[in-house]
């Protein structure tokens, strides 16, 4: 996959072309053709149709060959199935011999509580136990997860000043003659700190206040959607890939990830679907336009956030 995207990457080198400048002719995002160029083939499985595109507007935009670096392309997705099958007959084999193990071995009532007659006959008695094992162990993961995120929530929260006082009943103002009032003016001006630019499509690129050091991201589910998080180029463990909003006639699931502003560059969401879901920075939400919104609402999307920094 690498001899594809390095080809690429030399060729775009040679005529003096940064990844910006092919981005502007191709019209392909940046993150796009990063991957590719990176030889990241296997992220698009399922889309190999765009790829071929992409390829096709890159070749024309390098003079280089549209049909070679095509055929390329298919022979490497014929190996990218070749190996999910191995792994796929691997698993296949190992789980046969799981079963076979399983098999081999049966439980056996303690004599001290039932007679072993109780159990002969019913050997579903160890599923339903396992099953139920399985569901205590998802309920605990579920309540240390809820529990940390709602710790970490509650520190995040700005202390209250020590002379703030909560009076109940009918209080009279002091007018400050001192100065016009401009709280609201300052709140506004407190809420619209993070300043976005759209870049392509989901792609945006946002700035923080000079002196930010941290940031928070709010993601708000309001469909079922798979997802996966990569920060840099690399998995991100602190965000959980799995289905969230599973439940359709539920409440809105929200995602919170706070990053440090040193060690972040850019962020990649890989969502199974594009229906409705809503991006906050610091509580400010991402200005996604129409397209973004409603363009690909049932195909995998990704959206791209990346962080300038001065």
């Amino acid at each position: 996959m690498d001899n594809l995207g390095e080809k690429i990457r030399q060729t775009r080198e040679s005529k003096k072309m940064t990844i910006e400048d092919l981005s502007a002719k191709t019209k392909i995002s940046v993150a796009v053709l990063r991957d590719i160029e990176k030889g990241k083939f296997d992220r698009y499985k399922g889309d190999e149709a765009y790829v071929k595109m992409y390829l096709k507007k890159i070749s024309q935009a390098l003079d280089m060959d549209s049909e070679q670096l095509t055929e390329q392309y298919i022979e490497l997705t014929r190996e990218i199935e070749l190996e999910d099958l191995k792994e796929k007959e691997m698993l296949e084999e190992h789980n046969e011999e799981i079963v076979k193990k399983g098999k081999k071995f049966s439980f056996k009532a303690p004599q001290l509580t039932r007679k072993p007659s109780v159990y002969e006959d019913k050997s579903h008695v160890t599923i339903i136990r396992a099953a139920i094992i399985l569901v205590l162990v998802c309920l605990v993961i579920v309540v240390i997860w809820f529990g940390f995120y709602a710790t970490r929530s509650k520190t995040e929260e700005p202390a209250k000043p020590e002379n703030q006082l909560t009076v109940e009943g009918e209080v009279d103002p002091v007018p400050d003659t001192s100065s016009p009032d401009t709280s609201g003016d300052n709140q506004n001006t407190t809420e619209e700190t993070v300043q976005f630019t759209r870049n392509d499509f989901l792609d945006y690129s946002f700035v923080l206040p000079a002196d930010a050091t941290t940031f928070t991201l709010k993601i708000e589910y309001n469909a079922p959607c798979w997802a996966q998080m990569r920060v840099n180029d690399e998995i991100y463990d602190q965000f959980v890939s799995k289905i969230y909003h599973e439940n359709e006639d539920g409440d809105t699931e929200v995602v919170e990830l706070t990053f440090d502003v040193n060690d972040f560059e850019s962020l990649d969401l890989r969502n199974g679907n594009n229906r409705g879901h809503r991006y906050y920075i610091n509580n400010q939400e991402v200005p996604l336009t129409d397209e973004d919104k409603n363009t690909n609402q049932d195909r995998p999307v990704d959206v791209i956030l990346t962080l300038e920094k001065e």
